[in-house]
């Protein structure tokens, strides 16, 4: 496998782990000892503590059966076929359709600009992409309580009023997984600002108007609080993991502080939303979902929690409720230790 077929292998990894939507609490999940797993060391790395099972709430046992070795990343047999269809569908219509907005948007005139200035049309794409890569293999997962979005709707336009959409992460699978509560609806995520240097990620990310951010730079910071604001009064919903990073135990760890920031400047909504068993779908270490998000156990779940109103509210008092109606949502397995703190700087 030359250093072009790897590289490529690496981008499409990337973009399955971003690219249809666009950073887990501490499951109690058991990881044993790896079975028939087959090294292939394409790059130097250290070992990586392996999950080739999966023990459920109830003491049953998944196994995700035999894998190869990717560098850091495994591949299992379902990942193998997975991804292969992911990427044809990727290569044969994402991309493509992808390129072509973002060069239209170059032509004199920028005709596309007015036509799409809230840059709907690469979400819709996007969203395209997942229904012809995930639909076949079950990968979509239970969405629950979209009854409770209807307090978000105007009495007047009967459209949903923007709001602030947040979530637990423990697994790369959590982003598409949101991706489906909004279908076709516009939203933007708020990322990390690395991922703009991705390969083909990158353009994604930019040409989709995602808000991204560094934390450690306060130009980014300022630059990605204008940009959340912005598309907010745009009437462009927002999606954050507010833990900054995937949960190493998958339960629901600490959020970082002024989160909500961009929602409480515009007295946006915030949606809680709990996701269960990404991680399960899509283990820490492997490159591709290693079992089917509806087919077989534990099967992932998606619910949506009442809106909470930010007017009036301190940072702090905002972030524990919050917090608060995600950990409610989780199963016993994601909730968070009894000694977390609910927000960290």
């Amino acid at each position: 496998m030359n250093s072009t077929t790897i590289l490529l292998l690496l981008c499409l990894c990337a973009i399955h782990n971003f690219g249809i939507g666009l950073v887990i609490p501490t499951y109690t999940a058991r990881h044993h000892a790896p079975s028939h797993v087959i090294s292939l060391h394409l790059f130097a790395s250290t070992p990586l503590h392996s999950t080739n099972s999966f023990v459920h709430d109830d003491n049953s046992t998944l196994t995700y059966g035999p894998a190869i070795r990717v560098g850091k990343l495994k591949i299992n047999l379902f990942g193998a076929v997975f991804g292969l269809w992911e990427v044809f569908w990727g290569a044969a219509f994402w991309y493509p359709s992808l390129m072509l907005y973002i060069l239209a948007r170059k032509l004199p005139g920028n005709l596309v600009g007015r036509i799409d200035p809230f840059r709907r049309i690469p979400i819709a794409i996007a969203y395209v992409w997942g229904l012809l890569s995930m639909t076949v293999f079950g990968m979509w997962p239970k969405v629950e309580g979209r009854e409770n979005l209807e307090a978000l709707r105007d009495v007047n336009t009967r459209k949903l009023r923007p709001a602030m959409y947040v979530a637990n992460h423990a697994s790369w699978m959590d982003i598409p997984y949101v991706c489906s509560v909004f279908r076709f609806l516009n939203y933007k995520i708020i990322a990390k600002a690395e991922l703009k240097k991705v390969p083909i990620l990158g353009r994604a990310i930019i040409a989709g108007g995602h808000v991204t951010l560094d934390r450690s730079n306060r130009r980014s910071q300022l630059a990605a609080f204008k940009d959340g604001v912005k598309w907010l009064n745009d009437g462009v919903n927002l999606v954050t993991f507010p833990e900054g990073t995937r949960s190493k135990d998958t339960r629901l760890s600490s959020f970082k502080k002024g989160a909500f920031k961009m929602a409480q400047k515009v007295s946006a909504p915030i949606v809680p939303m709990s996701i269960h068993y990404a991680d399960a779908i899509q283990p820490r270490d492997y490159a591709f979902p290693a079992k089917s998000s509806r087919f077989g156990r534990p099967k992932a779940v998606i619910k949506i929690g009442k809106p909470i109103p930010t007017e009036g509210k301190s940072d702090d008092e905002l972030l524990e409720e919050v917090w608060n109606a995600i950990a409610d949502g989780l199963p016993v397995s994601q909730k968070p230790s009894k000694d977390t703190p609910v927000g960290v700087q």
